[in-house]
């Protein structure tokens, strides 16, 4: 199995699935190079630089040599513009494959508080986007040439989702 994490952070979510399964490997894909560099000293503090390699940059930059089984974006899918996100699934997706899947977790229009600021900070920060609604997320997915896209709230009551989208073949 293998994991492509874009917007990795520290790495926390690829310490968790590599310690759940131990025949994954994973690339994590970070944004902020200094970011990057801490998921990098996570990586190797943890033992799992054997399995795991962190990548500095934009993913819509990035071309693998070989197709992940799961792609994953955590809460992070605002951090690109609403006009931008088809396309950046379709790339997501050719990094994904036959097969293999897409995990989409984010904050959805109409949530608590919290979200409402997030929503704002994402639709007034330059080179971001506003918090998707749910069935707008699915319908990009579907855009994007993704099937069975699955849609899960996680947070009973308020708009935090889970997206499961197939790759397809």
């Amino acid at each position: 199995m293998k994991l492509l994490e874009i917007g990795c952070g520290s790495a926390f979510y690829i310490r968790h699935a590599a310690t759940r399964n131990p025949l994954l490997s994973a690339v994590g894909v970070e944004l902020q190079p200094a970011v990057a560099e801490i998921a990098r000293l996570n990586i190797s503090q943890w033992n799992l630089q054997d399995r795991v390699t962190i990548v500095a940059g934009d993913i819509r930059d990035q071309h693998f040599d070989a197709p992940f089984t799961i792609a994953t974006l955590h809460n992070n899918i605002y951090y690109f513009p609403v006009e931008e996100r088809v396309a950046l699934l379709g790339h997501v997706r050719q990094c994904i494959e036959p097969g293999g899947f897409l995990l989409v977790t984010t904050c959805c229009q109409g949530g608590n508080p919290g979200m409402q600021a997030l929503n704002l900070w994402g639709a007034a920060t330059a080179g971001a986007g506003r918090l998707p609604a749910a069935d707008e997320m699915i319908a990009q997915l579907k855009d994007a040439g993704f099937r069975d896209v699955e849609a899960s709230r996680l947070i009973p009551g308020d708009a935090y989702f889970s997206f499961k989208a197939d790759r397809g073949g």
